[in-house]
């Protein structure tokens, strides 16, 4: 969700939605090293944990929404041990005393978020390693993971993750620019600025960037929508110039975030992805020496066209999507070690 935060642009925060969705079976929570308390969700069975990261703007209701649009019901179903993070920021999190909450960046949570929700999840897992499927940031993230450690983790699926911004089309140019605009504290207002058009969810103009509307159960999307939002932080936001300006996925000290590590990785990009256009998420494959690329559309043999957010909940997501993150996954994991 990418461009959506940066156009949203405002300087509150809203009251967090009520609780709906799909109740986990358990809830644990995962503290980082800078203080920050983050919610852990757990969908539990039998097989090996495979951790579920979400994308930017976004929060949990991404993958437990609705059965009809939930990996997470989906692998739990499968015999996978579901995980579902929030990360700082997320209804899900709590900041530490006395330290603002709109302030943190993208490395913030590489740095800290990610090692204590890794940690978290093998603590309570009797595997030595965990596989991750992330959406956006989400796969992001699972790159800065590797780069960072790739130890802890068995295999990897992103879902529309850039890993270059070389690529850009003319609302990143805008996005860019509108970047600027937001002032030096607080967070973007997405939930608000949604809400306020709510009542033409169907002639949105995110609607249209951000998906294949026709790859769309609309009553289902506009609920998600409702819920699934969140605010960004300006730290977060100035990552990102500096991302689209740059051209290169790197840290605020201009360190690249993604580096070969010897960890399988499948790389899921949408045919008309125009928030992360499949070049820019095929090019994690020219770095990562164990990394497949599939595009997600009519070309490779699926029934519809995929944007950025139907690969996770689109109408024919669960039919076309999940079964191959299943797989893949399965076959990855033939061979993890347990304690």
């Amino acid at each position: 969700m990418l461009t959506w935060v940066l156009l949203t642009a405002c300087t509150h925060t809203v009251a967090s939605p009520p609780a709906t969705g799909l109740p986990p079976a358990q809830i644990s929570h995962a503290q980082t090293a800078d203080g920050w308390d983050l919610e852990m969700r757990h969908f539990p069975n039998e097989g090996p944990p495979v951790l579920l990261m979400h994308g930017m703007g976004t929060n949990h209701y991404n993958w437990d929404y609705a059965e009809e649009i939930s990996l997470a019901s989906y692998l739990q179903s499968r015999g996978w041990d579901v995980w579902v993070a929030s990360v700082r920021g997320d209804m899900g999190s709590t900041a530490p005393p006395r330290r603002g909450a709109a302030t943190y960046s993208f490395d913030d949570i590489a740095n800290y978020d990610v090692p204590a929700i890794i940690d978290s999840v093998l603590a309570q897992s009797p595997h030595e390693q965990l596989y991750w499927v992330g959406h956006s940031m989400g796969g992001m993230l699972l790159y800065t993971a590797l780069t960072r450690d790739p130890g802890p983790i068995a295999a990897g699926v992103s879902i529309g993750s850039p890993a270059t911004f070389a690529e850009q089309e003319q609302v990143h140019q805008v996005a860019n620019t509108a970047s600027r605009l937001i002032p030096a504290y607080g967070t973007t207002q997405s939930r608000a600025t949604y809400a306020a058009i709510d009542a033409v969810f169907e002639f949105n103009p995110m609607v249209q960037l951000l998906s294949n509307p026709e790859n769309l159960d609309l009553d289902l999307a506009q609920g998600l929508a409702d819920v699934g939002m969140g605010d960004v932080s300006r730290g977060m936001v100035k990552q990102v110039h500096v991302w689209l300006s740059s051209g290169d996925f790197v840290s605020m000290e201009g360190q690249p975030w993604l580096t070969p590590a010897q960890v399988p990785v499948l790389v899921l990009g949408g045919s008309v992805d125009r928030v992360a256009p499949p070049a820019n998420v095929e090019a994690a494959c020219a770095v990562l020496p164990e990394c497949e690329f599939r595009l997600l559309g009519t070309e490779s043999g699926l029934s519809t066209e995929y944007g950025h957010i139907d690969p996770v909940v689109g109408v024919t997501a669960r039919i076309e999507v999940y079964p191959q993150i299943h797989q893949w996954l399965n076959l990855q994991a033939e061979s993890l070690p347990t304690r």
